[in-house]
């Protein structure tokens, strides 16, 4: 094995630790873009003139200009599980909380995941949109100058780092960041009035700096410090500055092929109902809908019909092949349709009855009576629902759709319309009034013997 093989697989081993998380095996480097990074240190320079804001209804109160503990827990979370392009798809937001907290070795609460996610889209460094029917996060601040980034141990995901106060946190995660990959290197950042050290951890004198790295400086983990010297001291120019050399253990050099990243795979909504669907439109040859308003139409329509019987995707993918057949792939509001005549579950199997017994074709209005040619089934169903069982409703449609077909010769074959009422058109009766409904009321009463009024 050759020396910088040897080199390559000892820093490999040292990069990973085994944490008291949910994580099976050993946790590994987290790559965080450095003007994601850069962008969130940016924020702190406007923390005096910030207020706390409600970014989510009765929400975690949080200052908009102010990285906190778990804006480094999200920006981790991201790092990890977004990936090389800066985007992930089919993750809800719950979803990416609870991989956030098999990460850590101590999560933050959910309140407060979800109200940095909010404040992160109100700052337009994250962005989430919807792709078909899958949401899609982006990270806005990806890869915008440099291309750069930077590799951080695990040991920010241990409980023991964590619990540092926030400025110390943001502290070391600076001196990481300008360190890079060197090994052994003595840096130095000089303590004036607009200096990073003072924006990120909003301290003033060097005595709160060095008391910070203190605090850093007594951490261990696995009997390893993070710094092999720190102090703040005064130059040859009695200019106040912070002296550091991080301890190569804890320095993550990159390495081919090496794995910082684990995205999550894509979970689609309703995926039942959604293949049913599927199934159902390309049977039906609307298989178009799913693109329908950027897969918006679709989505509204799988969380319609969400536990469905299949009897009620039939009816529902048989209706839209109707409308679809009449107006286009743009005519009507195909989920608000359906739910309205959904909300009664009986109105689907009635509607299929009339399609077996050929007795629909009877109820249907003509294109140029818009809006009532669709509301039309309904109102129909709304007449009959409280006058028939199904199967009573069954039998006489059979024998309506018959003495209608020998009343006028044969079946209809286009639809009874009129801009006001519905006609018989061509026959006899081309003035009278005629509705199903009615129709029907007249014959069961004639069938079971019955006198009407």
């Amino acid at each position: 094995m050759g020396e910088a093989k040897r080199k390559s697989d000892v820093n490999r081993s040292a990069s990973y630790l085994q944490l008291d998380n949910k994580n099976l095996g050993s946790t590994y480097p987290v790559s965080v873009d450095h003007t994601f990074l850069t962008d969130l240190f940016n924020l702190e320079k406007s923390y005096a003139s910030d207020s706390v804001v409600m970014f989510r209804k009765n929400s975690h109160p949080l200052r908009k200009f102010h990285v906190t503990g778990t804006t480094i827990r999200f920006m981790m979370t991201i790092s990890r599980r977004f990936n090389t392009e800066g985007t992930l798809a089919g993750c809800p937001l719950h979803r990416l909380y609870q991989l956030m907290a098999e990460e850590y070795e101590e999560s933050c609460t959910k309140e407060q995941f979800y109200a940095e996610a909010h404040k992160l889209i109100a700052l337009g460094i994250l962005s989430v949109s919807r792709s078909g029917i899958i949401n899609e996060w982006k990270l806005e601040s990806f890869k915008r100058e440099t291309g750069r980034f930077v590799l951080f141990h695990p040991l920010v995901f241990t409980a023991a780092f964590t619990n540092l106060p926030i400025a110390a946190q943001k502290l070391y995660l600076y001196m990481v960041n300008k360190n890079g990959e060197k090994l052994k290197h003595k840096d130095k950042e000089l303590l004036g009035r607009h200096s990073w050290l003072y924006t990120l951890t909003h301290k003033s004198r060097p005595a709160q700096i060095r008391e910070l790295l203190q605090t850093l400086s007594e951490l261990e983990i696995n009997g390893q410090r993070l710094f092999l010297e720190c102090s703040v001291e005064k130059d040859s120019l009695g200019r106040w500055a912070v002296h550091w050399v991080l301890n190569p253990t804890f320095v993550v050099q990159h390495v081919p092929g090496a794995h910082y990243r684990m995205v999550p795979k894509a979970k689609i909504p309703y995926s039942q109902t959604v293949s049913r669907l599927r199934q159902l439109f390309s049977f039906y040859r609307i298989s178009e809908v799913e693109q329908l308003g950027n897969g918006n139409v679709f989505l509204g329509l799988a969380q319609l019909l969400h536990h469905a019987s299949m009897t009620i995707l039939r009816y529902a993918a048989a209706r839209i092949r109707d409308i679809v057949m009449r107006y286009g792939f743009h005519g009507m509001d195909l989920v608000n349709m359906l739910t309205v005549e959904l909300e009664d579950r009986s109105f689907a199997a009635y509607m299929e009855v009339m399609k077996e017994t050929g007795a629909y074709r009877y109820i249907e209005a003509s294109e140029d009576e818009g809006v009532y040619a669709e509301a039309r089934p309904l109102q129909f169903f709304r007449a009959i629902k409280d006058k028939f069982s199904l199967r009573e409703f069954a039998k006489v449609c059979s024998r309506a759709v018959a003495e209608l077909g020998e009343r006028y010769s044969k079946p209809m074959k286009t639809p009874i319309s009129s801009a006001d009422v519905h006609r018989f058109r061509g026959s006899a009766l081309h003035h009278e009034v005629f509705y199903l409904e009615d129709f029907l009321l007249e014959l069961e009463s004639s069938m079971n013997g019955k006198v009407t009024a």
